[in-house]
């Protein structure tokens, strides 16, 4: 009798802003008891507990209720290059991902990459038959990656991933400068970096007297001009790297004359 008075003597309900879900109480341990509900709205709710029809100390309780989170936000990356997002790779490269599903229940991982053309890449998914998979994305051109993770439909945490990747192999370079020439005729030549993808253009001259200053500006298209002033004769090595590695023709070896009468110059 005096179990059944204890438990009939504390109530309890909730208000959200739209909603008002059913308090289910019980008695856990002798004079405890345990309030549960189920959220039907996210926001703000008043939890109001009565004891014998009167307002315990502090109530009604503030109740703040979030989203419930997807699966798809309980998926874990641990490791992979395609983190390395400071990281400029190169075209060819195998660009992996780490992916762990082991909190995020049942369902089904999926990924597809979008090209520095738009153009849609596949992405290989590797099975780890413990709930974890390895994503392959092999990249053939230069530019920016768009890598995106699926779980049951939605976006995994991070995702998309950007990867950029830089191809010197498609960079190429012509002009006189990069010929046989004459002492004071200015070396001008051009680079053409336009399907390079991300990377650093640097450009080196080393002649009998070292290195030689280099002038270079910007021209259309990604193109870059570049200017140098062969002083002495001599042999010269006129090195041309994006993202410190040699374009296409690169190291180019000229010889620079000089001007004399029996030349005809």
């Amino acid at each position: 009798k005096q179990w059944y008075q204890r438990r009939v003597a504390i109530t309890a309900g909730i208000q959200g802003a739209n909603t008002a879900p059913l308090v289910e109480i019980e008695e856990y341990a002798e004079g405890k008891f345990r309030s549960t509900f189920t959220a039907k709205e996210s926001g703000d709710h008043d939890l109001f507990v009565y004891w014998c029809n009167e307002p315990v100390p502090g109530s009604p309780f503030l109740v703040h209720v979030e989203d419930a989170l997807p699966p798809s936000a309980m998926i874990k990356t641990t490791g992979g290059r395609m983190l390395l997002t400071e990281t400029v790779h190169r075209a060819g490269d195998s660009i992996d991902l780490d992916v762990d599903t082991k909190d995020a229940g049942d369902g089904q991982l999926a990924a597809v990459a979008i090209g520095p053309k738009g153009d849609a890449v596949p992405v290989e998914i590797i099975s780890n038959r413990n709930r974890t998979f390895t994503l392959k994305l092999l990249t053939s051109k230069g530019g920016r990656y768009l890598v995106n993770v699926y779980f049951n439909g939605s976006h995994i945490p991070n995702s998309p991933f950007k990867v950029r990747v830089c191809n010197p192999e498609a960079i190429w370079a012509e002009g006189p400068g990069l010929m046989d020439s004459y002492v004071d005729d200015l070396g001008d030549f051009q680079v053409f970096t336009r399907d390079a993808g991300h990377g650093t253009l640097s450009v080196r001259v080393n002649g009998p007297k070292d290195k030689f200053r280099v002038d270079m500006w910007k021209g259309a298209d990604r193109t870059v001009n570049c200017r140098y002033n062969p002083e002495v004769p001599g042999k010269y090595t006129i090195n041309i790297k994006w993202e410190d590695e040699h374009i296409r023709g690169s190291p180019f070896m000229i010889t620079v004359r000089k001007k004399s009468k029996e030349n005809g110059i």
